[in-house]
């Protein structure tokens, strides 16, 4: 490995005794190999931090740091990237796994598209067994991924390669500390562009102790102040409440009949501003936008066979569907699934 490696592989550790191990293997074996691998224990209580020393025993491209007291997961970022020398850096989270070619994968993405500042790739879902329990396929168009950030983040955290020099200048913030992501992702995409590879590149780990599960509420309420500030940097005022409607499509099950309306109106508001502001293509506004539509009149389908004729007659439908999803919305209609 060269002085200045041209990847810094940031992990940041806290309790993760059962899965660090796999984590930190998945990284060893990736068939780039110029990269440094900077761990970061978060005064774990468990035995994480012996097993990172023994894997930095191991392997020289691993440097092993210790919170003095636990920071939380958005200093730790924040330190991990400020003593990072890579061109690039990547994410793994502690529970995750990294496909043997993702560096290499993404290394050439990005030395191939200079414009590029983020990339992220597909995943595989794993139970805390490592059983495969699905697939996350994310969007991949960087004009439709411009879109994408005013409904929810697209991209996942363990998958993500950024270009360093692309970073916002104070890089996570600390008001966001469970939607610290989605908020750089938003910063980073108002001043390069952003893509996904369409590769399973990473396993990502449903994982019961999770941040996630335990945070879903304040994830959520956090989520509408990224896309709120996000907005406003770009010139666009959402209130609070057209960002909950939509939200929606990402957030509800099942969407009542009643509430189809002001989502409906929420969409023609965001689509006009977009329209309106020269950062976004129009045909991929359309087609988003119009994906979110088809999403809420598909979680509204339980109201019958009226839920058709206010899909097709709204100004938010701009083009034929595939015959499988009017299929899939005309069957979900008849029989109020």
């Amino acid at each position: 490995m060269a002085d200045t490696p041209i990847l810094s592989v940031l992990m940041p550790v806290f309790n993760s005794e059962q899965f660090v191990s796999d984590a930190i293997k998945s990284i060893l074996k990736q068939s780039f190999k110029d990269f440094e691998f900077l761990i970061l224990d978060d005064c774990s209580k468990d035995k994480s931090l012996e097993i990172i020393k023994d894997f930095k025993k191991l392997d020289p491209r691993i440097k092993a740091f210790q919170n003095e007291k636990n920071l939380g997961v958005v200093e730790s970022r924040n330190k991990l990237i400020n003593l990072s020398k890579g061109r690039y850096i990547a994410w793994i989270d502690s529970d995750d796994i990294a496909l043997e070619n993702r560096f290499e994968e993404q290394i050439r993405f990005l030395e191939n598209h200079p414009e590029i500042g983020l990339v992220g790739t597909d995943a595989i879902i794993i139970d805390e067994n490592g059983k495969e329990t699905g697939k996350w396929l994310f969007e991949t168009d960087p004009q439709k991924l411009k879109i994408e950030l005013f409904f929810h983040s697209p991209f996942l955290s363990s998958s993500v390669m950024i270009r360093k020099s692309c970073l916002p200048q104070n890089f996570y913030d600390p008001r966001f500390p469970v939607s610290e992501d989605f908020d750089l992702y938003s910063k980073i995409s108002e001043h390069s562009e952003a893509a996904n590879i369409p590769e399973f590149l990473v396993k990502y780990r449903i994982n019961s102790k999770g941040l996630s599960k335990s945070n879903t509420e304040k994830m959520e309420q956090l989520s509408v102040q990224v896309i709120k500030e996000h907005a406003e940097r770009l010139g666009i005022k959402l209130e609070e409440n057209t960002i909950k409607h939509l939200r929606k499509p990402k957030t509800a099950s099942k969407i009542a009949f009643e509430e189809i309306a002001e989502i409906e109106n929420s969409l023609i508001l965001l689509k006009d501003m977009l329209l309106k502001n020269d950062r976004f293509e129009k045909t991929a506004v359309n087609e988003v936008i119009q994906k979110y539509w088809f999403e809420i009149c598909r979680k509204s389908t339980h109201n019958g066979l009226k839920i058709l004729n206010i899909f097709f007659r709204s100004a938010l439908f701009c083009k034929k569907l595939s015959l499988r999803d009017n299929c899939r919305l005309f069957v979900r209609a008849l029989i109020k699934f």
